[in-house]
């Protein structure tokens, strides 16, 4: 039974992530996976219940990404780069058009998704936090930082953005991630070999 419904959450995020969440029926899911729309309905009510299970088993990834990186008593400013490349491995699994057409024919699962987004941030802002009590960061605000690295973001992977400057999801987020991380660090200051 939990075989058949985990088939039916990956092949509608392969069709949600190719074509978007609009223009894929039920008929096309079943089609893919060779089983009848009553088989589906058995165990979704609708499509609109599995796109909630594939958004909601991305957010069950990060959660898990973001508890191991807060349990972490290691180095603070590693550990928020290596969650946030991690975070950006399991969003990257959500197409675009999918996450395009969640927002816009699926208002209350959109309000999930950035429900979510609102408190990780919060875990993001501690961590910057412990790294900067560590005086591995710049004095800046954790909570404006994080909030310029989130909100830069969104608007960097939108479809029409990426397309129009030619960039994949993954060139703009890995890029983001670098260029935040390495804007972040408090400068070594080294003092020169002086020989009298």
């Amino acid at each position: 039974m939990e075989d058949n419904r985990l088939r039916i959450v990956q092949a509608a995020h392969d069709l949600f992530n190719a074509r978007g969440y609009k223009s894929v029926t039920i008929s096309d899911l079943a089609d893919r996976l060779g089983m009848s729309k009553k088989t589906i309905y058995q165990y979704f009510s609708g499509k609109e219940e599995i796109a909630a299970a594939v958004i909601e088993g991305a957010l069950a990834r990060v959660n898990e990404i973001i508890d191991m990186a807060e349990s972490q008593q290691s180095d603070p400013l590693h550990a928020l780069q290596d969650a946030l490349i991690q975070v950006k491995d399991q969003i990257t699994l959500l197409g675009p058009l999918f996450l395009e057409d969640v927002q816009k024919y699926l208002p209350d699962l959109w309000q999930r998704i950035e429900q979510h987004r609102a408190e990780k941030i919060k875990f993001i802002e501690r961590l910057l936090q412990r790294a900067q009590d560590a005086g591995l960061v710049k004095d800046i605000e954790p909570r404006l930082a994080m909030v310029i690295f989130f909100e830069a973001g969104q608007a960097l992977i939108r479809p029409d953005s990426l397309s129009r400057h030619g960039f994949s999801m993954v060139d703009v987020l890995d890029a983001l991630i670098k260029i935040f991380c390495t804007g972040i660090v408090e400068p070594k200051i080294f003092e020169p070999n002086v020989k009298l």
